[in-house]
């Protein structure tokens, strides 16, 4: 939302659109594959009345761009504490991952099973997804990037587009970075207003979210469980609350200020919460109770 408000109007007018041509497009061939493009592109000619382009960027870039790559350095007192306050963040995308893996999976399985197919129970190598994460955040740091994370926004296309292709996803990613090479595109990209940006995201964000209440519904999560009300309360605290209370979503408490000095980021702190009450209670197994 806070990009939306840089222009209602125009964030409101991509929104609907995108809404519009991915419910109506929607096995349409290739327009059905692109509702989320159709509606970038309406809402930057929607922004052009409002002055929101700026073009010169375009102008001044170079055709070619040779990417600056930082190889890390390995000295000083900071290393430990580089490393440990990495790796507080880096838990924080074991959940996100691992939930997303069972969202994309339930996805596939039910589209697998509309058009005739076995299903492909992506579930049940979240061990081997987990190892890859790892993998992956270990060459980001070789070339000076930091810890990964998912980006959930692309379970929000498969869902809307229906295309959940394992090559296409390879050769969209090849792609990207060959482009990444081509420095008029980089600042042509750059002009898209924010708030074209912010109607999509409204979009976009919120099916991640519908996501995981389909996986809850899915799995018959019991919130009447008071194990599930508790780990679950204290995640969306934190974690949401965390983030909009507080300025750049870091949560005041006084505890390694060393490593944190502005506060403990609210999502990384969120999610080993969650993950030490979850723990307490596979211990230490509460006694079963009836449910509602």
């Amino acid at each position: 939302l806070g990009m939306a408000e840089a222009n209602w109007i125009v964030s409101i007018v991509t929104l609907l659109v995108t809404i519009l041509m991915s419910v109506y497009l929607r096995g349409k061939g290739f327009l059905g594959m692109i509702p989320i493009l159709l509606g970038a592109i309406v809402g930057y000619l929607v922004s052009i009345p409002f002055d929101l382009i700026n073009m010169s960027g375009v102008a001044a870039a170079n055709w070619f761009v040779v990417r600056h790559f930082t190889f890390p350095t390995c000295s000083g007192a900071m290393v430990v504490t580089a490393i440990f306050s990495i790796s507080i963040m880096a838990i924080a995308t074991i959940p996100e991952s691992t939930a997303h893996l069972y969202q994309i999976s339930l996805y596939v399985d039910r589209y697998a099973e509309s058009v005739g197919e076995e299903p492909y129970h992506l579930d049940e190598h979240i061990g081997f997804n987990l190892i890859l994460d790892g993998i992956g955040d270990f060459i980001n740091g070789l070339f000076g990037s930091t810890a990964g994370t998912n980006y959930g926004e692309n379970n929000s296309l498969m869902a809307i587009t229906l295309n959940y292709s394992g090559p296409v996803l390879i050769m969209a990613g090849g792609i990207s970075m060959l482009l990444g090479f081509i420095g008029k595109l980089e600042a042509l990209v750059g002009t898209v207003p924010v708030a074209v940006s912010g109607g999509l995201a409204i979009y976009l964000f919120g099916v991640i979210g519908m996501q995981g209440i389909a996986l809850m519904v899915e799995n018959k999560v019991s919130l009447f469980n008071p194990r599930n009300l508790a780990v679950g309360a204290v995640i969306m605290v934190v974690g949401i609350g965390g983030n909009i209370g507080y300025a750049g979503g870091f949560l005041p408490i006084p505890v390694l200020q060393g490593i944190f000095p502005s506060g403990l980021p609210s999502i990384a702190t969120a999610a080993v919460l969650g993950i030490l009450i979850n723990a307490v209670f596979l211990i230490f197994k509460p006694s079963e109770i009836a449910e509602l």
